[in-house]
């Protein structure tokens, strides 16, 4: 928490001093924990799937290019039955995501395309059975994501914003090999997000 709370300070800080910086904001949905999901093995169902993200992003001076921190929120509603041990599934999963990320556009046009990347600390909540006394799986790990991004300039400093990317939950942990894996643990999603963003000068 306190290695947040100082990236968040010095953000800020930079942000005060900057010629240009965007707050932006937006929702959306996906495919949540894809490869579960298509993999015939794993009775294990995602439905419902929302996310809801907030920006705070530092443009560099004269370049089509800067860095955001973003936190993001997840949350899915799970059916169905533990990966590993067999135990029945009726609850959903929460993620809150802190992300540092690296953003490039074409060009300052009307209608802009271009490329996000980065990474950051998740903090998860899973909740196998709701309505009942089972205490909730809570973890943290990394997390990493790369997408595209569509923008359509509404006023000279209100954008609307379309993002598709890919999120990858606990990288490390996959590559751990399949005995380590966990029901909606490591995993990757695809989501597809609507938002606006207003560029103060």
């Amino acid at each position: 928490m306190r290695k947040i709370t100082a990236i968040l300070i010095l953000f800020i800080s930079v942000i005060t001093t900057a010629q240009s910086f965007e707050i932006a904001g937006g929702l959306g949905t996906g495919a949540f924990y894809f490869i579960e999901e298509v993999d015939n093995s794993v009775n294990t169902t995602y439905e419902s799937p929302a996310s809801l993200y907030f920006d705070l992003k530092y443009n560099f001076k004269d370049r089509i290019d800067g860095i955001k921190l973003r936190v993001q929120s997840t949350s899915v509603n799970i059916d169905g039955q533990d990966y590993q041990t067999g135990v029945a599934l009726d609850g959903n999963v929460e993620t809150f995501t802190t992300l540092l990320m690296y953003e490039r556009l074409r060009s300052d046009k009307v209608f802009n395309i271009g490329y996000q990347m980065g990474m950051g600390l998740t903090q998860q909540e899973f909740i196998r059975q709701k309505n009942s006394n089972i205490q909730p799986l809570e973890e943290k790990f990394m997390s990493v994501t790369f997408g595209g991004l569509y923008s359509i300039r509404l006023h000279e400093k209100l954008r609307l914003n379309l993002e598709t990317a890919i999120f990858w939950t606990d990288p490390i942990n996959t590559f751990r090999g399949s005995k380590n894996w966990q029901t909606a643990g490591e995993d990757i999603s695809f989501l597809a997000q609507l938002g606006v963003s207003y560029n103060f000068k």
